[in-house]
């Protein structure tokens, strides 16, 4: 798909703000060591570090999309959360005495993160349409997936000996946000609206909305119990379990290059199709007898979420309007962030009255996405009425450049 020279610029100042947004996995290799370092704090708390993130990136994606995005232009939105995300990061370095300030630095990355994400997807429909939207968001998933790959190498190496050293992955930030500050976008201020933003949210876009929740919700147990899981079964520690997460993550490099092929062919039953694979990975990760094995698992889990992510905020924005375009996009990724944020705490209470246990927790979670497998199957058949007017206008619009030629 071929971009002139102005579009270029935007889609490398936006993936590279998209190369930063899995700064969230810093502290996914170190649970373990944090449990440790904590061992009054119940497991659930602890796995808050990573949890409270992606709740942080819904509200804070949500307060944006509908209080700034009619005052405040994108391009400043997503610099000033960057360098947020850069403080509250190297903040841990100084402040890690307690569990409460861990937290507490998870919460302004969450804000900031959440800043950047809808920030971006929003400069994303304000600058390129159909196709070429879609091969935009999916391309940007694997650039999303590289940053995964990133921070949680930087984390393991930094980690390695002191668990909070974890945190100096996130000096890294800057040179990305010298790229932003350079090459980014303003984007465009929404319309003012007439009336509530959920009264403008399509019925299709509350449906997804509510789908993302429940499938990341289960997807999310990989990653809150993976250190977990590396230590338990005497697989390793903090280096090993930085692998995991590096293979993992690498997952979303192929599958940013699936989702413009899958959509094309598949249409919006690309998104039960992702959910299987995640399915499939969740299986293998339950009864994986080694390392490799488990690392493989979480390859497969990472490559259903992040075939699906794309392919989420494709649908919600060909669903939307222009007025409240924004919004849309940030409710239905509220409900893939909300899914992370809870999976800990709905699982442990899920699964209490039985143990407690990490397995009994992945085999709740496998019955779940199966359940939403078939009811994707069902629902998504054909393209939405809203999916097929953009569809036809692009192929109309494609006919009369031709014919002008």
């Amino acid at each position: 798909m071929k971009f002139d020279k102005t579009h270029m610029k935007y889609i490398v100042s936006i993936y590279s703000a998209a190369m930063c947004i899995m700064g969230m996995l810093v502290p996914v290799p170190i649970i373990a060591q944090i449990a440790q370092a904590f061992p009054e704090a119940n497991i659930a708390a602890v796995q808050m570090c990573i949890g409270i993130i992606p709740l942080c990136m819904a509200l804070s994606a949500i307060c944006i999309s509908t209080f700034f995005a009619t005052r405040v232009l994108k391009r400043y939105s997503v610099l000033v959360c960057h360098a947020l995300i850069m403080v509250a990061g190297l903040s841990v370095l100084v402040f890690h005495n307690s569990l409460a300030q861990v937290l507490t630095a998870s919460v302004f990355i969450g804000i900031g993160i959440g800043g950047i994400q809808n920030g971006t997807d929003a400069l994303i429909a304000d600058y390129f349409d159909g196709e070429q939207r879609g091969f935009v968001m999916g391309v940007y998933s694997t650039f999303v997936a590289l940053g995964g790959i990133l921070w949680t190498t930087l984390a393991g190496i930094f980690g390695a000996k002191e668990w909070y050293m974890a945190y100096t992955a996130y000096a890294f930030e800057l040179p990305f946000i010298i790229v932003e500050l350079i090459l980014l976008p303003k984007g465009h201020l929404e319309p003012k609206r007439k009336t509530n933003v959920f009264k403008n949210m399509p019925r299709e876009v509350a449906i997804i909305t509510l789908l993302s929740f429940i499938f990341v919700l289960c997807f999310q147990l990989f990653a809150t119990n993976e250190s977990l899981i590396v230590a338990g079964r005497g697989f390793g520690g903090t280096a090993e379990a930085a692998r995991v997460s590096s293979i993992t993550a690498l997952a979303g490099v192929f599958a940013g290059l699936l989702v413009g092929p899958l959509f094309s062919k598949l249409k919006n039953l690309a998104m039960p199709v992702a959910w299987i694979v995640c399915l499939v990975g969740l299986v293998i990760a339950l009864f994986a007898p080694s390392l490799v094995a488990f690392a493989a698992a979480g390859f497969v889990c990472s490559l259903g979420k992040e075939t699906y992510v794309p392919l989420q905020g494709n649908f919600a924005a060909g669903n939307s309007t222009n007025e409240g375009r924004a919004f849309n996009l940030a409710i239905g990724m509220a409900g893939t962030n909300f899914g992370m944020a809870l999976s800990p705490l709905f699982f442990e209470a899920a699964t209490a009255p039985f143990g407690a246990q990490i397995s009994q927790k992945f085999v709740l979670g496998i019955v779940i996405i199966a359940a939403l497998c078939v009811y994707g199957f069902i629902h998504y058949r054909k393209l939405t009425p809203a999916q097929q007017a953009e569809a036809d206008a692009a192929k109309a619009a494609a006919e009369k450049a031709a014919s002008a030629q």
